[in-house]
């Protein structure tokens, strides 16, 4: 009796027990689950039902019902139809797949790929490659909204993941509005650098007029790429600019960059060349060549975009050879100078070549504490017109340092002998021909250092370290008359002088923990530096306070470095005039970066009766999605701005704009940049920065 009513209620929860567990295997490798399978030894097929599962591979798919052919391993799925592969989803409402080739067609499908972001749908999608899909009737955007705001649409649009998009009777839409149309388009869709067309840069100024900025960039190996960038003005004509960049092995590396354009108002072609290239032939042997070059004096005023271009006073361009040892360093150069102040090239002196030699402080043998060191300079000056030649310098320096009273102090004292050597070619009246200038110059420096460690509950900090190093020091420089030498540069007068100097630096530095964490870190908080020097005889050069011979004294010099956070720094250069009672000249600021995107700073640079200027500028993040950034120049001695930037910047998930205005006299501009992520600048392009220099 029992034996029966086992049977029985095993008879009856036998179909359950079989539907809860239905799973075979459709090929080699191959697991399927659902609800319900059959299979049909005829024709070899499987079909399943209810919450079908296949698992194959690297790949998943998921459907409402499949049929499975075991015999050619093709699949055809209905009904919320999954496909997933490493985060990447094909999904739609019908499927048809070769699961050996991995060739597919979806209909009313969609795609996601999560390297990039990208998403595409259409009313039919063939996967035709590993990472290659045929749409027709479709579109592709990287905006995660249901409803984008933005899409490319296409009749027929063919996918290469990693490389470009090609497309068909493409229309362009801010949500789902058309706004342009394509006959033809070829996309970049890949995460890393790529070659294509960046998105292009709108902007109207006084000197350029209207202008768009189209650039390619294109990523010609994994060590070369290059920008290429389409400048069309209105005023001025049509622009090409270039900037080609190269890694090489042994850390060598280079660019070449240039522009060019046929200017309509000047009626005649300008342009720039610009390229640098370092080889490292070995660890102690280099090469680097850097040119700079302009099509005339006046380039880089119409066309600079950047403070340091538009007002640029001089152009180098350098070939420098340079050899190192372990106590030697020599150096061959060429330097070629574009003056823009000057009223022309001609007079302006070039050095080719220039060769040096440099001989590191080192012992001399069997005495002790006396080290040897050496300067050796040769350059051969050529112009076209005024006085050129060939000079040679050399001078020979012996050191003794000592350490005395147990350490102390410490007493440093030298001495040297500067010998140049002239050959002059059309010398001025009251120059020679050949001369020989012999210069000698002696010096002392005597210091010492005091330094306590303060235990402290202020704030973070828990311990301060205070130093202190007093430096007194003489120097003498011989007097000789230097009249009847020419005036190549500032080695050419060299003033006579015994001046005695005593200087204070004060260094704090402190140890900080948060309450709660057991790190600490050590930072420096502040250098200070005072100096005072008095000219016993003689006079004392000094370039920014213009000091003349009856002022025994120098300005009283402070310099200060102080870190208020760990995100705000203040820095202060300030010279106090004894005679005038003032602050003869100052170069001062204060920078704060909280490494968020927040930035600040403000420096103000004056010289007296040359120079009065602020300088100040910001980046704002906090107001995300919206950035901000400002700077602007400001001249107390003309009582004008000098120049003014603004920028507006939105970022969405998957676009972004950027507004700009700058500012100059005579010159105004406005420009425009849009960027769609993945497929123009953000995620897109090299490394590269040059732009079509724009006014």
């Amino acid at each position: 009796m029992k034996l029966r009513t086992c049977i029985l209620i095993l008879l009856l929860l036998l179909p359950t027990l079989l539907q809860a567990a239905e799973q075979t295997t459709g090929a080699p490798g191959m697991t399927i689950r659902a609800d319900v399978m059959t299979h049909d030894a005829a024709t070899d097929l499987i079909k399943a039902n209810g919450k079908v599962e296949m698992i194959w591979q690297d790949m998943t798919m998921t459907a409402d019902e499949a049929t499975f052919n075991r015999t050619n391993q093709t699949l055809v799925a209905k009904g919320n139809v999954y496909l997933v592969k490493a985060g990447d989803i094909l999904w739609g409402d019908h499927l048809t797949m070769d699961t050996e080739t991995g060739r597919a067609e979806m209909e009313n499908g969609q795609i996601f790929m999560t390297q990039g972001n990208f998403r595409a749908n259409g009313k039919q999608i063939g996967k035709t490659g590993e990472e290659e899909y045929a749409l027709r009737n479709g579109g592709l955007t990287t905006c995660d909204a249901a409803v984008p705001s933005w899409k490319f649409g296409a009749t027929e649009l063919d996918l290469k993941l990693e490389e470009f998009a090609t497309g068909k009777n493409v229309i362009f839409y801010v949500k789902d509005i058309p706004v342009f149309y394509f006959p033809y388009i070829i996309l970049p869709v890949k995460s890393e650098r790529q070659s294509g067309f960046l998105f292009p840069k709108f902007g109207r100024s006084t000197k350029r007029g209207e202008f768009i900025d189209i650039p390619y960039y294109w990523a010609i190996s994994p060590s070369q790429e290059a920008l290429i960038d389409l400048d069309v003005q209105t005023k001025r004509g049509i622009g090409l600019g270039v900037d080609y960049r190269y890694l090489r092995n042994r850390n060598s590396d280079g660019s070449i960059g240039g522009y060019l354009i046929y200017d309509n108002n000047e009626k005649k072609e300008r342009g720039q060349l610009v390229q640098f290239h370092k080889e490292q032939f070995s660890d102690s042997f280099n090469l680097i060549t850097s040119l700079n070059l302009t099509s005339d004096r006046t380039f880089l005023t119409d066309y600079g975009e950047k403070s340091g271009e538009y007002n640029r006073q001089y152009y180098d361009s350098r070939i420098v050879l340079t050899k190192f040892w372990d106590h030697w360093l020599t150096s061959a150069q060429t330097i070629y100078t574009q003056d823009f102040y000057s009223g022309s090239n001609t007079t302006t002196l070039q050095r080719a070549p220039e060769l040096s030699l440099y001989g590191v402080r080192e012992k001399v043998p069997y005495i002790p504490n006396l080290y040897f060191d050496l300067d050796l300079l040769a350059t051969n000056y050529y112009r076209e017109k005024g006085t050129d030649g060939q000079r040679a310098v050399m001078e020979p320096r012996l050191t003794s340092v000592n350490s005395l009273f147990s350490g102390r102090l410490n007493l440093s004292l030298f001495g040297s002998l500067q010998l140049r050597g002239y050959n002059t070619n059309k010398p001025d009246p009251g120059i020679k021909d050949d001369q020989l200038v012999a210069i000698p110059k002696a010096g002392a420096e005597l210091s010492s250092s005091f330094s306590r460690i303060y235990d402290t509950s202020f704030l973070d900090l828990q311990r301060l370290r205070h130093e202190l190093v007093p430096t007194l020091s003489y120097l003498y420089v011989g007097e000789k008359d230097q009249s009847n030498v020419p005036v190549f540069d500032q080695l050419d007068r060299v003033n006579a002088q015994e001046t005695v100097t005593l200087s204070l630096a004060s260094h704090l530095g402190g140890r900080i923990a948060k309450q709660g964490q057991g790190t600490a870190e050590y930072r420096n908080l502040q250098t200070l530096r005072l100096l005072q020097a008095y000219n016993l005889s003689g006079t004392r050069p000094n370039l920014l306070t213009l000091l003349d011979d009856s002022r025994r004294w120098s300005d009283l010099v402070l310099e200060s470095e102080t870190w208020m956070h760990r995100y705000l720094r203040l820095l202060a250069d300030l010279r106090y005039s004894h005679y005038d009672h003032r602050i003869s000249s100052t170069a001062s600021g204060a920078e704060l970066n909280d490494q968020r995107g927040n930035t600040a700073r403000i420096s103000y640079r004056m010289v007296d009766r040359q120079l009065d200027y602020l300088e100040a500028g910001a980046t704002i993040a906090l107001t995300n999605p919206f950035y901000l950034g400002y700077t602007t120049r400001y001249s107390f001695d003309k009582g004008d701005i000098l120049e003014s930037n603004y920028t507006v910047e939105y970022r969405h998930q998957c676009w972004s704009v950027i507004v700009g205005y700058q500012d100059r006299p005579n010159n105004r501009t406005w420009t425009i940049n849009f960027n769609l992520a993945g497929l123009f600048g953000i995620g897109t392009g090299g490394t590269t920065g040059y732009r079509a220099p724009a006014p």
